[in-house]
């Protein structure tokens, strides 16, 4: 590998001896899968360090304590439970209390406190062609998507990353590897991708079939997708199979470069109803007017629009005292929502606003479950509008799951049972 005078300094230990072992770790990762040289990089989202997981926290604390700080701007992903309130989820005190170390290391580290898996919704908007290094799957594939930023699935590297400022060139860094791989023409009208838990379902089917290849997809009859859509898409793209960049005529800005490449092959994937309803019948295992306990909104995390749409929503009702409802955001858009009166409406509904985390990373797994003397499965049931949540709650969790529109979830909230009767119409668009 081909190092610059000041990459050659750094791994000397000039800069210090853990940015030495750094560096030479990403050295090494590059060497074994070809990498020529070492870019630049621009941002990173740091791995989440999770209390879930042993070691993890006193893992990070030892690393803090070498007093070595991040050289580019740096986000967090999430943690077991909201920082700020952990009662808020019956999170158990010695767990939030060991989570607390990883808060406590960041701060040493220069690392910002977003806690978030969606850190574009709040300012982090890399450029196009910048290089990067997150973590957080349904972050990087929107960074790569959207916003033709460049990262891999940074893992713990990240780590090494976030202090050299560097990262192997390879992967997705690439221009050859950004090139589509495989091709998706989906007859789908506007109508049936108005919502969030349609277009998770789409990203769902087209993760599975093109697994970790690069699809380019194409919908004649396409209305402009919201951010949020999207997110969700590429969410569950990432969830089924290991997507980790994807091109959609008019949407995604590297798209463009493809169209003839798109037109010239013939091996593409018709995508229509059938699909849809396979996916969706496989994680209907709650029916119509069986009780509820549990549901969620916001995976990944809720923007302020969706809370909005939700407290409006549930204006002068309250959900069923038999169930427990749940809005997954980031610490920044949850203040927003306190300082626009969202969280009061939601709090008097019965809905918790949670931050910095999500059920499937929370103290509901059965590790967690076992080691504090927690029921298990902690809830039974589980609604939400994400085919990411209910994929990985499924099988973490112990729940029976079921897909629903946002306002088929809100509905059933409050009759404490499943409801499919909310009928969609053309004035129901999502468009948060």
């Amino acid at each position: 590998m081909k190092l610059t005078d000041n990459e050659k300094k750094m791994l000397q230990g000039e800069y210090g001896s853990i940015r030495a072992k750094a560096l030479d770790y990403l050295v090494q990762f590059g060497v074994a899968f070809g990498a020529e040289k070492l870019v630049p990089i621009s941002y990173c989202h740091y791995p989440a360090e999770m209390a879930i997981y042993d070691g993890f926290c006193e893992d990070v604390e030892a690393f803090a304590n070498h007093n070595v700080q991040v050289v580019v701007p740096t986000t967090s992903s999430t943690l077991c439970c909201d920082m700020e309130n952990s009662s808020l989820t019956n999170c158990p005190k010695q767990l939030y209390e060991t989570q607390l170390k990883t808060k406590l290391a960041f701060q040493k580290m220069g690392i910002l406190e977003t806690f978030t898996c969606t850190p574009q919704q709040i300012g982090f908007v890399p450029p196009m062609g910048s290089y990067i290094s997150s973590v957080e799957s349904s972050a990087i594939i929107y960074f790569n998507s959207l916003l033709g930023a460049r990262t891999n699935r940074g893992g713990l590297f990240t780590r090494y990353s976030s202090i050299t400022g560097k990262y192997p060139a390879m992967g997705y860094l690439l221009d050859e590897n950004r090139t589509p791989t495989c091709f998706f023409d989906v007859s789908l009208e506007a109508r049936e991708l108005s919502r969030i838990d349609q277009w998770s379902t789409l990203g769902y089917i087209i993760g599975e079939q093109a697994q970790d290849q690069v699809p380019y997809i194409f919908l004649s009859d396409l209305k402009q997708p919201t951010m949020t859509q999207m997110i969700s898409f590429g969410a569950a793209m990432a969830t089924s199979g290991s997507v980790t960049l994807f091109h959609m005529e008019g949407v995604t800005p590297e798209a463009n470069n493809y169209k003839k490449l798109y037109k010239t092959t013939f091996n593409k994937v018709l995508l229509s109803h059938r699909e849809i309803e396979d996916v969706q019948h496989r994680f209907q295992r709650i029916y119509e007017n069986q009780p509820i306990d549990f549901v969620v909104l916001g995976c990944p995390h809720a923007n302020l629009e969706l809370i909005r749409h939700v407290s409006e929503k549930m204006e002068s009702k309250r959900i069923h005292q038999d169930v427990t409802f749940w809005i997954c955001t980031n610490r920044m858009t949850k203040l927003q929502a306190s300082h626009c009166g969202y969280t009061e409406k939601l709090l008097k509904s019965g809905i918790k606003l949670v931050a910095d985390t999500c059920p499937v990373e929370s103290h509901m797994r059965k590790n967690i479950c076992d080691q504090y003397n927690l029921p298990f499965p902690y809830f039974s049931t589980m609604l939400s509008n994400s085919l990411k949540m209910l994929h990985y709650s499924r099988n973490l969790l112990g729940v029976k799951t079921a897909l629903l529109s946002t306002n088929q979830c809100i509905e059933s909230a409050m009759k404490g049972k499943l409801v499919t009767s909310h009928s969609q119409k053309e004035d129901d668009y999502e468009v948060f």
